[in-house]
């Protein structure tokens, strides 16, 4: 996994430390029971510089691919200044950090889905409901946050833009729980698998 980082404006080391392991032990895991890098349904249509290149689909239709280390761009800055407020760093690492498909990994209270950034048109879909998500909680007054993934029986997780809790809600509601302190928390108790990401939480 290409991996040389350092530390950037308005990102968070630990968050993007405790990413940067997630994603080292899912390339682990598939090594070892897969001898070989994660594999993911080829789309010509869906490129990214995440599938290893010079490779071509094999007989099942998958490439293989692995997380690859972006460039810091000022990603939400286009929303913030729609939104009138800043994006918690801990938001700014988890997505501003790796280009990667979405992960699914087990967490004590069962499997949830981490959404990650593909590609670039994946980036503007991402920005695109990221701000439809923040205008309803504007809208309903309801406390700013930022979802980055969900759990198998469909409650969003989300980070609390304030304090920067990850917080678990249904769509429409307010936080009724409070999975982490902080996404390096989260993360930290996170067990990655090998399942695409299209297949979603179980």
């Amino acid at each position: 996994m290409s991996s040389e980082k350092n530390q950037l404006p308005h990102t968070n080391e630990s968050a993007l430390q405790a990413l940067q392991n997630l994603f080292e032990q899912f390339i682990a895991l598939s090594e070892k029971i897969n001898n070989s890098l994660p594999l993911v349904t080829w789309d010509e249509e869906w490129a990214s510089e995440c599938v290893v290149a010079n490779t071509s689909p094999d007989e099942h239709g998958k490439v293989k691919w692995q997380p690859v280390a972006r460039p810091y761009t000022k990603l939400f800055s286009s929303l913030e200044n729609a939104l009138e407020f800043k994006f918690h760093p801990d938001i700014v690492s988890f997505y501003n950090s790796f280009w990667s498909d979405g992960l699914i990994a087990t967490h004590p209270r069962g499997e949830v889905s981490l959404i990650q950034i593909w590609n670039q048109q994946d980036e503007e879909m991402l920005k695109e409901n990221l701000l439809g998500h923040a205008f309803a909680k504007i809208k309903n007054r309801l406390p700013i946050t930022i979802f980055i993934g969900c759990t198998s029986d469909d409650q969003v997780i989300a980070i609390d833009n304030e304090s920067g809790e990850v917080v678990l809600e249904r769509p429409g509601y307010a936080a009724h729980e409070t999975l982490a302190k902080n996404i390096a928390e989260l993360i930290n108790t996170l067990t990655p698998t090998l399942k695409e990401y299209s297949e979603g939480a179980e």
